[in-house]
């Protein structure tokens, strides 16, 4: 493989480059600094952005003056940033799902710092956090967001007169967010409930008996055999995710 390092071989490099950079700072797990370090993510942005700058040679239409190459910088950043937030808010599903689970199951306390994410999130949120970002690298899942990623430098990228589509994509992904979280957590929260009519039945039935001092150590119990029940369903749903992602982020560009 022979590579000219002309003028435009440069510029197709640094604009992948701030495509690829802007696009891994927007996914976890790439996004993840105590999973990958900043200087990874910028490795990694370098091997893409060289493997693909070849290609957008061939295409050509290089920017060869300032204001034009500005212009295209702006473009791969926001290409870049528009691609990562599909896959981030449907990866954070999954989060959001434990936080349900965590809310409803008695387990309320005060958010704590997720190193991960560097935000606050409840208990469970962080627990399947983890445990997708796992089974992520287990199953070379980010192997595949990856590979649809590289599919985007078959398109210049999105510019102004895309802004309804973007809107449309980005409308489209965060209600499959909610649809997604409840539909992980559903199972858990329907259990959760009856558990709470059962025991409004209880204390109906004998108001003697403190029923309701029974019931957050009985919904605490529940809530932790549920969730380790229900982790065995969590690759079948991270598989649909990132099954929506890869739609999403080609939708975005057609």
């Amino acid at each position: 493989m022979q590579i000219s390092l002309d003028a435009p071989w440069l510029i197709a490099f640094f604009l992948a480059l701030v495509r690829a950079s802007a696009w891994l700072m927007m996914v976890p797990p790439f996004s993840v600094s105590a999973v990958l370090p900043p200087q990874g993510v910028v490795g990694i942005a370098a091997g893409l952005a060289f493997l693909e700058a070849p290609r957008l040679v061939a295409a050509g239409g290089m920017p060869m003056d300032t204001a034009s190459f500005i212009g295209a910088v702006v473009i791969q950043v926001l290409t870049g940033v528009a691609l990562g937030f599909v896959v981030r808010t449907l990866i954070s599903a999954i989060s959001a799902a434990g936080s349900f689970a965590s809310l409803f199951g008695g387990l309320a306390l005060p958010p704590s710092m997720n190193v991960l994410e560097n935000t606050q999130t409840l208990l469970f949120g962080q627990f399947y956090e983890m445990i997708a970002i796992l089974l992520l690298f287990a199953s070379n899942g980010e192997m595949l967001l990856v590979k649809g990623f590289m599919t985007s430098f078959n398109a210049p990228g999105l510019g102004l007169s895309a802004s309804g589509q973007m809107a449309a994509v980005a409308t489209s992904e965060v209600a499959t967010f909610f649809v997604a979280s409840l539909e992980i957590a559903a199972p858990i929260l329907a259990v959760l409930f009856v558990a709470q009519v059962v025991i409004a039945l209880m204390a109906k039935a004998a108001p003697q008996v403190n029923a309701w001092w029974l019931g957050l150590p009985l919904q605490v119990m529940l809530s932790l055999m549920l969730v380790a029940v229900g982790i065995r369903t969590m690759p079948a749903y991270l598989a649909q995710i990132v099954e929506r992602s890869l739609s999403g982020m080609a939708s975005l560009l057609r």
